[in-house]
């Protein structure tokens, strides 16, 4: 059966609303239900609209903004992670920006599971798909000056902005060199370098997958486990991401992430590290 109008609007912008919606809930089933409910709402609507394309964005928009205040009032995090790839030129074709926002970069996705809502919508309206803040503001119900600080805001802490006072930005100093001297240490097998970032308190969450999680209690403990990092660290990148709230280390196999371990310290010393598997 021949397509309708309407359907041959919305199948001609269903990738680039897929990729809007991606990059706005970080879970591909959730983007995908985001773009069918659009559809349902826009169904013979969106081809009486004078720009389909940007009636189909403000409702996929909206519908996310939805989403991602409801997955904070519930604590939700189903982020899904992928390699990073290039970022389309800022003038290419809508299709080539959104076939490559569809395969947005790890680290990214990292910082911007941390923005507010609004913050999130603004950044990725605004920055990643060009829309002005006229047309990002009626979206997140703010005006466009607002809009605008909403996306700097955002900006500032994907870009890892460093902290205005001064005091915080010898603190972030201190968390980055003491994962830097952790990764270091756990790359040479180094048992007594890891001991020595380590607090004597310090716990371990280690992500086993279909297994749970196995908790490591005690800097000797901890120091034994991460000393065996080098046997399993052969064949694999290692990148350290900055985030909101402090670091992470990403192992990467082929080009591919697969896993994450978070750093929580204080002063000199790490407090706790937590394991995230990806695959």
């Amino acid at each position: 059966m021949p397509m309708t109008e309407p359907d041959e609007i919305f199948e001609t912008h269903r990738r680039y609303l897929t990729a809007v919606a991606y990059r706005m809930l970080g879970s591909h089933a959730d983007a995908e239900d985001a773009v069918q409910e659009a559809w349902i709402r826009a169904s013979g609507t969106a081809a009486e609209a004078d720009d389909p394309r940007a009636w189909l964005t403000k409702t996929v928009s909206r519908i996310c903004l939805d989403q991602l205040r409801a997955r904070g009032r519930r604590q939700e995090n189903p982020l899904d992670l992928l390699p990073d790839v290039e970022r389309a030129p800022a003038d290419a074709d809508p299709t080539v920006r959104a076939e490559s926002a569809d395969r947005v970069g790890y680290a990214l996705m990292l910082v911007l599971d941390q923005l507010t809502p609004d913050e999130r919508l603004a950044y990725v309206l605004h920055d990643v798909f060009g829309l002005s803040f006229d047309e990002v503001a009626p979206i997140v119900e703010r005006t466009p000056s607002a809009a605008r600080k909403l996306a700097s805001r955002a900006r500032d802490r994907v870009r890892g902005a460093a902290p205005r006072d001064a005091d915080q930005a010898a603190t972030r100093a201190q968390r980055r060199a003491v994962v830097d001297a952790f990764l270091a240490a756990a790359r040479d097998g180094d048992f007594a370098g890891l001991l020595a970032v380590l607090h004597p308190d310090v716990e371990f969450h280690l992500d086993q997958g279909a297994d749970g999680i196995r908790i490591v209690r005690g800097a000797e403990k901890v120091a034994a486990s991460a000393a065996a990092f080098h046997r399993y660290a052969t064949g694999y990148d290692f990148e350290i991401v900055e985030l909101a709230d402090g670091f992470a280390v990403v192992a990467i196999d082929d080009g591919v992430p697969v896993s994450l371990l978070f750093f929580t310290s204080e002063g000199e010393q790490i407090m706790a590290m937590e394991t995230r598997e990806l695959r």
